[in-house]
């Protein structure tokens, strides 16, 4: 009898840990390491997805803190849709070596913080992609392997069918209030999809926004060539409000947002106004970027190595929240919540306070509560929800024939509101 409640154990033991797979994302790991970008060449506003064999490349841009040269080398890992490794062996999705050196970097010139700027361009000359679906990139410092610095994801789609969207402020909640409801089609009179319910996987991102990621949804209606997705409070997003922006070009002038700018040794410090809780306000249209940013800096001629980094001040006025914090969210953290973007509260000035270090430039952002025991951040107790917010919705669509590997990315559809 206890031989066999050893083996039962063994095996709920190694069926635990088989199931407990990384999820990756984009996210730094080392303090050293800003800056973070991962976009298509060329692109500034860009989701990092790119067609197989299109000839477009995938660019990721970082700095190091520090002109002292490390060497830095990567792995790429083939994904699962839910962004776990997939069974796939490199010698199946890619042509070349992993753990290839990036070469490609420069030092700050003319900055008073050091630093080391890299770039990597996936495909290469010594990398080729073989299949579609969701990749990972793992940066490591070449002295210390297993040290992952950051890690930096991105899509590859091989467009098999056409996916038909629609979104509304009409919504199976409320309407034109607080909600937009996503409603699509994917349409295939040229592509097999034998079983949707369990061979389609859809995935509907909300301004690159991870926390609220809707997954896990089944069509209304399966007709011949056409898959419906409609009337499903899944596909129901908080509407939530226009992102903030500021603005830092240089030292000799206040720029967008930013009350006073100091030098002390050894980073200039830039207090910003104030913010205040907008959920009480009426909504006020302003022209966001649904929170990406842009390194730029005045009178320079390459803001990758010529920008400076500042100290950034942030406050939020507002009484404590209880049961749950605030996360600064925005591209600038790489849309992930973590200890890294919460802020913490200063009971004295009665506001949230959070200190970044950014490199120069454009910067939205936007302040998410997230409940005790929560991942999903929510706009309504600081920004409030309205539902005339202009947000960007992104559509993907996974397919995994019966007897296949993995999931190829057959459909990526960006929708805008209002479109």
């Amino acid at each position: 009898m206890k031989r066999f409640e050893l083996f039962v154990l063994i095996l709920s033991f190694l069926f635990v840990t088989g199931n407990c797979q990384e999820t990756y994302c984009t996210e730094v790991k080392h303090k050293q390491i800003k800056t973070l970008q991962v976009k298509v060449q060329g692109e500034t506003f860009s989701a990092p997805v790119i067609e197989l064999n299109s000839g477009k490349v995938i660019e990721i841009n970082f700095d190091a803190l520090s002109h002292g040269y490390g060497r830095y080398a990567y792995t790429i890992t083939h994904c699962n849709a839910d962004w776990t490794p997939s069974v796939l062996s490199s010698l199946e999705y890619m042509s070349g070596f992993q753990n290839l050196s990036i070469d490609d970097f420069a030092n700050s010139l003319n900055t008073t913080t050091f630093y080391t700027n890299y770039r990597l361009f996936l495909p290469n000359n010594d990398i080729k992609f073989k299949v579609s679906g969701n990749y990972v990139v793992k940066v490591y410092n070449e002295d210390r392997p297993k040290d992952i610095v950051f890690t930096a994801c991105f899509s590859i789609v091989e467009p098999k069918v056409n996916v038909a969207a629609t979104v509304s402020s009409n919504t199976d909640i409320d309407v034109n209030k607080e909600h937009q409801q996503i409603g699509f089609e994917i349409v295939h009179p040229n592509y097999e999809i034998t079983a949707p319910q369990s061979d389609l996987k859809v995935q509907i991102y909300q301004n690159n926004r991870c926390d609220n990621m809707v997954k896990n949804i089944q069509p209304l209606t399966i007709a011949k060539d056409r898959i419906i997705y409609q009337f499903n409070r899944d596909l129901i997003f908080e509407a939530g409000n226009e992102y903030r922006r500021i603005e830092f070009l240089s030292n000799k002038y206040n720029g967008m947002g930013v009350q006073r700018i100091q030098f002390h040794r050894p980073y200039y410090h830039i207090d910003l106004y104030p913010d205040k809780v907008r959920s009480d306000k009426p909504y006020l249209y302003d022209q966001d970027q649904n929170g990406q940013y842009v390194i730029r800096s005045s009178q320079v001629e390459d803001p990758d190595t010529e920008a400076d980094y500042y100290i950034v001040h942030f406050s939020l006025a507002s009484k404590p929240i209880g049961n749950g914090n605030i996360h600064i969210s925005g591209n600038l953290f790489n849309n992930v919540l973590n200890e890294n973007s919460r802020m913490e509260y200063n009971e004295d000035d009665r506001q949230y306070e959070k200190s970044v270090l950014l490199k120069q430039g454009t910067y939205n952002y936007q302040y998410l509560f997230v409940p005790d025991g929560q991942q999903k951040g929510e706009t309504a107790p600081v920004e409030g929800n309205f539902s005339q917010t202009s947000n960007e919705y992104r559509i993907m669509v996974y397919h995994r024939p019966f007897g296949s590997k993995f999931d190829k990315l057959i459909a990526v559809k960006r929708i805008n509101f209002p479109e």
